[in-house]
């Protein structure tokens, strides 16, 4: 995927916001977002609908590959010399571009969902509120790595940036230890027991019961409030949920504001644009 950098003025740069909601956003592999106002939404996951066909045009080509090692005199699993060049027939070519297609498709499926997405966030709310997910070390998780890579989740972080500065939405990332998905939104009681294989579970101390993902977003989404409100009252799991937001939390970043420098672009009132 290519990316070019140009220069634009403010009157083509900046964009009209539709609505002025306020927004958390839950990222998850079941649904790859929910939202604060209860909508679950699901990624299109090209990969998976095509691993089949991927799988199968891979080894055709391998197989194609190997006949031109025989051809060449190497054994079909050798480990070619350095600088070895193996002749190229039209169906190996074709092969090729076909295996590669199917490749980009994957991709320009995955990018489309996700600007839709990125770019509805930003058009109607006037703040969003994601979780600062650390894409890598998630996917350690042998299991759950390649449902986490279709989703996309890097590719949508960068394009929320950019498309807040666009709209003049105030995009908040809250601290990635910040207990979204244990504290109560009703009460604010902190479930210390909560694992990642509990998608629900009820509190203990006024007995509402919570969607895991749906729970984390309307925490998220308090974040967004201009003072800081209490993650929760007094409980008895310690007076853990009576603390502030800005202790729990320990760092919430507007990135309106404080990620972009300042440059002699700005100050010409210019910004730079990313097309995709």
């Amino acid at each position: 995927m290519w990316r070019a950098v140009v220069e634009v003025p403010d009157r083509i740069f900046h964009r009209r916001r539709t609505g002025d909601g306020v927004v958390g956003l839950d990222f998850g592999v079941k649904a790859a977002a929910t939202l604060s106002s209860g909508e679950a939404i699901d990624a299109p996951r090209p990969l998976k609908a095509a691993l089949r066909r991927l799988r199968i045009r891979s080894r055709r080509l391998s197989r194609k590959i190997e006949a031109a090692k025989v051809a060449a005199g190497f054994a079909p699993q050798a480990r070619l010399p350095k600088g070895t060049k193996l002749p190229v027939s039209n169906n190996r070519r074709k092969s090729a571009a076909t295996l590669a297609r199917l490749h980009a498709r994957v991709a320009n499926v995955r990018a489309d969902f996700t600007h839709k997405l990125t770019t509805r966030l930003c058009r109607q709310n006037q703040a969003v509120v994601i979780e600062d997910l650390r894409v890598k070390g998630m996917l350690a998780n042998d299991r759950l790595a390649r449902a986490i890579s279709d989703v996309g989740l890097g590719m949508f972080r960068e394009q929320i940036e950019y498309k807040a500065r666009r709209y003049g939405t105030r995009l908040i990332i809250a601290d990635r230890w910040y207990p979204s998905s244990r504290l109560c939104s009703v009460c604010g009681w902190k479930n210390e027991a909560l694992t990642l294989k509990d998608r629900s579970w009820t509190c203990p101390e006024c007995g509402a019961r919570h969607d895991r993902d749906f729970n984390a977003a309307l925490n998220l989404k308090r974040l967004a409030t201009a003072t800081a409100l209490p993650v929760a009252s007094l409980s008895g799991n310690s007076g853990a949920a009576a603390e502030m937001v800005s202790a729990v939390v320990g760092k919430v970043t507007p990135v309106r504001d404080d990620s972009v420098e300042e440059s002699g672009q700005e100050e010409n009132s210019a910004h730079l644009c990313a097309r995709f």
